[in-house]
């Protein structure tokens, strides 16, 4: 209803005043039921952001000597994916024996094909949860996955139109997703891709199948000497034959090929500062004695008391009990399980401690890379299925 206003002196405050009996009268007349009407920017959001998803498992072949390829269909009404950027990841949940599991794994698939409700993923065989996907799990299963996540991706403002992308073992699978991307058109970069593997039967795919004139594959050989194919570790003098102006630098692979490839990147005169890794996820740590504690922790209006040893991390202790528990990266980069010490110590390591300042301020931790050093209690977000 609008106002006019008037030209008579004192009238405008009379109509001013009237207005409200006017608003009043129109509301108890309008009808009751709810206007029912949602803004495309929300369901944009729903759409990229859904939260928890249920998929099934398709399809499991092997992918190399000691991976699976494991492809998943959306179950949700719409049949998609959310869409995403090639080189995210998304967490898998499942419930393995009395344990509630979750683990990270980046797709291999393209975001087109999340469209079409597919996603692939490659699991290594090197923990309780990747041997449960791999040994445990049939076609036709069901298991939950997360909404796609990570910032490990090409970005236009920050990155050059040539990503020199250094891969070892399982570390590939986000460049396969962008060599996907970049040959359907969702993507537009050049990639050239340093691929580390102990033999031939270790590579999990084969460089034949990306041909593509923006993709060049280097697979590097550690443990074979085989023609065409380099032999050795990934050195400073393979690196500098595709570093230039114009080369932005992605490393994603085990901690130990971060610091190899790191020293050769630093002996070619590029800083720390200049590379992007793929962090990888927390695991134990190493302690003189091993000593158990007692977690009290609060899920809304549940209350449960959890062991915990001090060379594991406050989100495996929860996991072994079979508590559903949020978490995303197992890194400490995200935040999704952002969590409040009510009391007791802990202890973060400095490289994997990303909280911001008011968090470590007022108590906040992330469990996923966080250490119990007493008895603790705990106020942890709800794992909403």
């Amino acid at each position: 209803m609008a106002f006019k206003r008037s030209n008579i002196p004192g009238e405008d405050i009379r109509l001013a005043m009237e207005m409200t009996s006017k608003r009043r009268k129109l509301i108890d007349e309008a009808p009751a039921a709810p206007i029912i009407y949602e803004y495309g920017v929300n369901r944009l959001a729903k759409a990229l952001h859904p939260g928890v998803m249920e998929a099934r498992i398709t399809a499991k072949e092997p992918a190399g000597l000691d991976c699976c390829r494991i492809t998943l269909m959306s179950l949700r009404d719409d049949g998609k994916f959310p869409y995403f950027r090639a080189g995210q990841f998304v967490t898998l949940s499942a419930r393995a024996g009395g344990s509630f599991l979750s683990r990270p794994y980046s797709i291999a698939s393209s975001p087109k094909a999340a469209l079409e409700g597919i996603l692939e993923i490659i699991v290594q065989r090197k923990g309780v949860f990747s041997s449960y996907l791999i040994d445990e799990t049939r076609n036709g299963d069901r298991i939950w996955v997360s909404e796609p996540s990570g910032d490990f991706c090409h970005d236009d403002l920050r990155d050059k139109e040539h990503i020199l992308a250094v891969a070892g073992g399982s570390g590939v699978t986000p460049f396969l997703s962008m060599m996907e991307a970049i040959r359907e058109g969702s993507e537009d970069f050049r990639l050239t891709l340093i691929y580390g593997a102990r033999t031939r039967k270790h590579l999990l795919f084969d460089p034949a199948d990306y041909k593509d004139g923006r993709i060049e594959i280097v697979p590097v050989l550690s443990e074979e000497k085989a023609e065409g194919y380099p032999h050795g570790f990934i050195n400073a003098e393979i690196l500098k034959r595709y570093i230039g102006e114009g080369t932005s630098i992605f490393l994603c692979g085990p901690d130990a090929m971060y610091r190899f490839v790191g020293k050769e990147l630093e002996s070619l005169g590029i800083r720390a500062a200049e590379i992007r890794k793929e962090r990888n996820s927390v695991g134990n740590r190493a302690v003189s004695e091993e000593i158990t504690y007692t977690l009290t922790i609060h899920i809304r209006d549940k209350v449960y008391n959890v062991t915990a040893r001090n060379e594991e991390t406050i989100i495996t202790a929860l996991e072994r009990a079979g508590i559903p528990a949020v978490v995303r990266c197992r890194n400490g980069s995200c935040g999704f399980c952002h969590s409040r010490v009510i009391a007791g110590e802990y202890y973060v390591p400095a490289e994997n401690d990303l909280r911001r300042s008011a968090d470590k301020k007022f108590g906040y931790i992330h469990p996923c890379s966080t250490y119990p050093l007493s008895d603790m209690e705990i106020d942890v977000p709800i794992f909403e299925l």
